[in-house]
């Protein structure tokens, strides 16, 4: 059992604090915003004070990290998008798992994959069972005794010992007088009426919130990393021939693959045009999510053949860096390919927010297979974990800062002005899907789009935003607030585009 450097009654009583708050903040219809931000900072910042107050000091490194997660969390109260908001409750939950490896102090610059992985696995076992953990570190005899000792413990023992003797004599008094006067007996049923079902939902809550926090600020107290490192004493390892023959014959597949379908990989809108029966659509779609599901697992097959190979032979890491160079530029023109049809099914159907999310995915890919070449490649296996870090949490502030929402309704009103939608059209119900980040787009863009499309528009921002609708305070997000005051400011004019005799077609909107 790990002890603690603070008192656990305390911790305790620090987690079930912001338990409440926790189901004061959270229990609101809607999607995380505000409430979510609130907690995140009270939990960083209690956690902050906890370990202050064991005496210990927190690293810069551990700061950052915890300032970051707040950072992220301050996204669900900016952007709408579900996508969005996932993103950085996730990038939220690494920022605030990483330091509580070793308490607080500063490691995560110089460590590598493994170890980044040991710290998110063991922060979230020590969460799920710390707030047990933290239970039993109090000494209840002691407590106990210590409560004996004083002149307040033997009072209050009296007083509960009062209270179970005229809990049932009350009762009984009760049921008499509440069947002698209906007022009273109104007053008695109004004043103890209890929903048990809503009671319920807050004990669960304020409990499994309790809980979390007890877990996370028992591990970051305590260290989340074992106290005997785990080591494999017979750990499989593979030679440099071993090594060299699978990187070779992976190499080659890849080659031959690149070299037989070099034309269809490569050939774009012109291989479309002379290809009997092959449309835009298959040629995009046709191996696309495999070319990626590709180019996202020779990542860590690298990482994981650099891992066990041995070095026993001065030309071993040469060889690896020659055959791993190898697959990267193989790699990289596969995942161009997955680019070029990616942007040639964009050009002609439009964007949408799995097409957006991918090409993303895609970047970060390239972006962290590069670094792998320009660290573990050149004998920097120790920076490698943290920029590949860094470039996660550098994709996902660029997705907000982007906007992929209002860039997927920007763009697809662009190609329908211009011309380029051809025959596929704009798909209005699709674009008053998105969540309120793409509202201001196309409110701006009624004048210019079709009747039809500004009917089917104005239904869907009536519909997602009533005009009468209060929105809760708790799942504020700034998004959001500007897509409901922009509804409100163009309710007039939504409801004639809306309303009958305009064109509008059957159907649900």
């Amino acid at each position: 059992m790990k002890t603690l450097p603070f008192p656990a009654a305390g911790l305790l009583t620090a987690g079930l604090v912001l338990g409440v708050v926790g189901d004061a903040l959270l229990r609101a219809p809607g999607a995380p915003g505000l409430n979510m931000l609130i907690w995140a900072a009270a939990l960083g910042a209690v956690t902050v004070l906890v370990h202050t107050g064991s005496g210990r000091r927190m690293s810069n490194e551990a700061a950052v990290l915890l300032a970051t997660g707040i950072v992220f969390a301050a996204g669900l109260a900016w952007r709408d998008s579900p996508a969005l908001k996932l993103l950085a409750l996730g990038c939220t939950a690494i920022a605030f798992a990483l330091p509580a490896m070793r308490s607080g102090a500063a490691w995560i610059r110089r460590s590598g994959v493994a170890e980044y992985a040991a710290a998110l696995i063991g922060t979230a076992a020590h969460t799920i069972s710390g707030a047990a953990r933290t239970a039993a570190a109090i000494e209840w005899a002691s407590v106990r005794a210590a409560g004996r000792d004083r002149a307040g413990w033997r009072h209050a023992a009296a007083v509960t010992r009062g209270v179970v003797l005229a809990t049932p004599i009350i009762v009984v008094f009760l049921a008499l007088l509440m069947g002698a006067d209906a007022v009273f007996a109104d007053m008695v049923t109004d004043t103890l009426r209890i929903d048990v079902d809503e009671l319920m939902s807050h004990v669960l809550l304020i409990g499994a919130l309790a809980w979390i926090a007890t877990g996370f600020m028992f591990g970051f107290l305590a260290g989340t990393r074992p106290a005997e490192p785990v080591t494999l004493r017979a750990r499989a390892t593979l030679g440099m021939t071993e090594t060299a023959t699978v990187l070779a014959l992976l190499d080659l597949l890849f080659l031959v693959f690149v070299i037989v379908q070099f034309r269809y990989l490569f050939g774009g809108s012109s291989l479309v045009e002379v290809t009997p029966g092959l449309t835009y659509a298959e040629y995009a779609r046709r191996g696309f999510f495999e070319l990626v599901a590709v180019a996202a697992l020779v990542l860590p097959l690298l990482l994981l053949t650099d891992w066990l190979m041995r070095r026993d032979h001065p030309l071993a890491d040469r060889i690896f860096r020659s055959l791993t160079g190898i697959q990267i530029v193989l790699i990289l023109a596969i995942t161009a390919s997955a680019f070029q049809r990616m942007t040639l099914y964009q050009q002609t159907y439009g964007l949408t927010e799995q097409r957006v999310y991918v090409t993303a995915a895609l970047i970060l890919i390239i972006a962290v297979l590069l670094w792998f070449s320009a660290t573990i490649l050149r004998g920097r296996r120790e920076s490698f974990a943290f920029g590949g870090l860094l470039a996660g949490f550098a994709t996902v502030a660029v997705l907000y800062v982007m906007n992929p929402d209002a860039l997927i309704a920007r763009t697809n009103i662009a190609r329908l002005q211009s011309g380029a939608a051809g025959t596929v059209g704009f798909d209005a119900t699709y674009a008053t899907s998105l969540s309120a980040d793409a509202v201001p787009v196309l409110l701006a863009a009624l004048p210019n789009v079709p009747a039809e499309s500004r009917c089917r528009i104005a239904q869907g921002m009536l519909r997602r935003w009533p005009i009468e609708e209060k929105a809760s305070l708790r799942t504020w997000s700034w998004s959001a607030a500007r897509a409901r005051r922009a509804v409100r400011a163009e309710a007039t004019l939504l409801r004639e585009l809306a309303g009958p005799g305009v064109g509008c077609p059957i159907g649900d909107g």
